[in-house]
């Protein structure tokens, strides 16, 4: 998850904790308030009746009846009992459905200290009332119906406001996270466009005090840091490797010119042949780290032009077929599509005659039977050019493993060379904008392909 998704997950998150938890304490502040109100209606109602049941006994000795009780303050569906001191029932204003006072209900009774029960949305108040005469309890049931149609309609409408302000904060919040760290994606997108060709160019930002040009400030003072060490590690395997090249020359004309007199003994034009072998070696070593020094898009740019990608190739296999006459070659040119055969493309002629000659006499050197197959084919996305032979399969842990400098496979034991040469090949390759890769046909068939693309950018 990145870093605006997690913004926005958690900041929605804590803003709906919030609004919930203040809408939740909004509804419950209300229904409390609601819940006293009828409280105090109903406890109203029960004086009422008190006062009432004085009044009838001062004025008459009759039994209490309904008409009683139906005076002013009346309450929805309300129902009246009154109990003498044993609580004994006397009065019942609805007799169909009498109220039940609970045994809970009665342990709280004391005097002149009302007891509150709510059972179903009916509510009810009991009190128990002591004089002189007597001693009466007094309970009004009730329910509220305009108090909890209120409470239910804000609690709908709470529940419109929480779902409203939870995706109205979600996009906000979406809205604000990209905005906020849009400077920081623009930001990613410099640093991505940074190869080993444009260190020196600075990543360009408003001089503001926030974070993110702290940021690109402390990134381009590093890009000059590496830029620099570039440059020197450049600088110093280019002219190193020129240098040497000019001294190993002159070692190996020596070894040549005393292999070629003959009053040196057998055994020790061995020994000067083997040396010799080790002198190539090195000058190979000298050559490949000279042309990876040079590889520089910024400065080859300008050799690029048209090419037949065939006629590369074929230049090179004569090359290598001249330094290994027993090399046995195969060629085959195909096209997958209905366009006319066209093999040209914008490359660098020099360097792609170095990555095929160096695939060709890999193929040469790791082969069983000195032949080399090459296929030529014309796709609809560009050029695809195989190199097999046959050979025992080289084992890496991957496919990248087997580009990396220096790495060499288990089928190359007891034959020389220095690891750099797929290297080498895999950066012209690069430099053309193509890709290369190797597959095992089977347990005994390699095969090295490198895919042009059609229009290769550069």
């Amino acid at each position: 998850m990145n870093l605006k998704n997690r913004f926005t997950l958690l900041f929605s998150l804590l803003f709906s904790l919030f609004f919930g938890i203040v809408l939740y304490v909004v509804y419950q502040m209300y229904s409390d308030f609601r819940r006293e109100d009828y409280y105090d209606r109903l406890l109203e109602k029960v004086n009422q009746v008190s006062y009432s049941l004085k009044i009838h006994y001062f004025n008459t000795n009759e039994p209490f009846s309904n008409s009683d009780i139906l005076i002013s303050n009346k309450l929805s569906y309300q129902k009246v009992a009154i109990f003498d001191a044993k609580l004994n029932l006397v009065f019942q204003s609805d007799t169909l459905n009498p109220i039940i006072i609970e045994a809970e209900d009665l342990a709280e009774i004391s005097d002149n200290k009302p007891f509150y029960s709510f059972k179903k949305n009916r509510e009810m108040v009991g009190k128990l009332f002591m004089d002189d005469t007597q001693s009466r309890l007094i309970a009004v049931e009730a329910e509220d119906i305009h108090g909890n149609a209120k409470l239910n309609y804000l609690r709908d409408l709470l529940i419109w406001a929480f779902v409203s302000g939870l995706i109205l904060v979600w996009l906000l919040s979406y809205y604000l996270s990209r905005s906020v760290l849009a400077p920081m994606d623009r930001l990613r997108e410099k640093v991505q466009e940074i190869t080993f060709q444009n260190l020196s160019n600075p990543i360009s930002f408003r001089n503001r005090k926030d974070e993110i040009s702290a940021l690109a400030r402390a990134f381009n003072h590093m890009l000059e840091r590496i830029d620099k060490a570039y440059r020197r590690q450049k600088e110093f395997t280019g002219n190193a490797s020129h240098e040497l090249r000019t001294p190993i020359a002159r070692i190996g004309t020596q070894l040549e010119n005393l292999i070629q007199d003959k009053s040196f003994p057998d055994e020790f034009k061995n020994q000067m042949l083997s040396i010799n072998e080790d002198v190539d070696q090195l000058s190979d070593i000298v050559t490949s780290l000279l042309i990876l020094s040079r590889m520089d898009e910024s400065e080859k740019k300008h050799l690029l032009k048209n090419l037949r990608i065939d006629e590369v190739v074929f230049e090179s296999a004569d090359k290598i077929s001249k330094v290994f006459p027993d090399i046995k070659m195969q060629f085959d040119v195909q096209n997958y599509t209905n366009e006319e055969l066209s093999l040209e493309l914008m490359g660098d002629e020099t360097l792609l005659k170095i990555a095929f000659s160096n695939l060709i006499k890999n193929a040469y050197s790791y082969s069983d039977n000195k032949q080399v197959k090459i296929n030529i084919a014309k796709e609809n996305d560009g050029f695809l050019i195989q190199i097999e032979n046959s050979g025992p399969i080289p084992e890496f842990p991957n496919n990248a493993a087997m580009f990396q400098a220096f790495s060499r496979g288990v089928n190359s034991l007891n034959k020389p060379g220095s690891g750099l040469g797929l290297r080498i090949v895999q950066r012209i390759v690069h430099y053309h904008g193509a890709e290369i890769y190797y597959q095992a046909l089977n347990s005994n068939l390699n095969q090295m392909n490198v895919k042009f693309r059609k229009s290769p950018e550069f």
